[in-house]
């Protein structure tokens, strides 16, 4: 009998369909207006720069319109800014970072418009930005199983932890030994039965993880989301070697996993273990 799709998996793992309005309850405010540099045109320049880095579709024609009465060309403005950050005694990398690209107006634009249609898909799925930060429901069984571990000190020494610092291989290690205490969840979580199952997982943990780095920017934090908690990497580790071992179900499945493998760059640098799960596709696509 043919092996399918595990209906279970797949219902958990599917990535929601939006079901809510996208529409905005309240307009972010204009960001304030700072004597920077105390150059008038190039101080409204960076302004003008912040009020379209708040990715407020109020606020987006306003600024566009106000980049165009400017007197002031990009690069001139970046010039000041960067001569007045040198002459204030800044950091020559800051220099940098800080004027990388403001000579770009119309990337600023691209990029507000590209996150204020991320953030409307967030909205249209999970209606507020809070409740994107919510556990799922595959969280969720990951926090009931039996073996989860939410001690991030779990497995360290006494010296360790007194220490709380661990390094060089004694990291590998102890997240080698948490990897095969927790078995990947299996008692929590419904087991993959194919490639294409294995595949639609990564995806919705990739997608999760998109949605909240947004959910984060838009709730004001400029640093976005930091990443999954360690039991979804602990996850991701065992569906890393399913992909080494689950036969393909048919020659294009192989096809199709091989190309989206090939595609992923976290699955291009794992050494012996990318080599084998290239192997295990090939030896089907031949």
């Amino acid at each position: 009998m043919k092996r399918t799709d595990n209906l279970k998996h797949k219902v958990l793992f599917s990535i929601p369909v939006a079901s809510h309005s996208t529409a905005i309850a309240t307009v972010k405010p204009l960001p304030p207006q700072r004597k920077i540099t105390g150059h008038k045109q190039t101080d409204a320049y960076l302004w003008v720069l912040d009020v379209i880095k708040t990715n407020e579709p109020a606020h987006l024609d306003s600024a566009e319109e106000a980049l165009n009465k400017l007197k002031i060309t990009p690069k001139e403005a970046q010039k000041r800014y960067s001569d007045y950050l040198m002459a204030s005694g800044a950091n020559p990398m800051k220099i940098v970072f800080s004027t990388m690209n403001i000579d770009d107006p119309a990337a600023y634009l691209r990029g507000a418009r590209k996150n204020i249609e991320k953030a409307a898909k967030v909205r249209a799925v999970f209606s507020t930005y809070e409740a994107a930060l919510e556990d799922t429901e595959a969280e969720k069984r990951i926090k009931a199983s039996e073996q989860y571990i939410d001690d991030h000190f779990w497995g360290w020494t006494t010296s360790e932890r007194k220490a709380k610092s661990i390094s060089g291989s004694r990291m590998f290690e102890i997240d080698d030994q948490r990897r095969a205490s927790v078995n990947g969840y299996c008692d929590a979580l419904p087991e993959p039965e194919t490639l294409s199952d294995v595949v639609r997982e990564f995806e919705y943990w990739d997608w999760l993880y998109g949605v909240r780095d947004v959910a984060y920017r838009e709730l004001g934090d400029e640093y976005g989301y930091s990443e999954h908690h360690e039991s979804v990497s602990d996850r991701e580790n065992y569906l890393e070697k399913l992909l080494a071992t689950i036969k393909p179900v048919s020659r294009q499945e192989a096809i199709d996993v091989c190309k989206w493998v090939l595609d992923n760059e976290l699955l291009n640098d794992l050494g012996e273990r990318t080599n084998s799960i290239i192997l295990n596709l090939v030896g089907e696509c031949g």
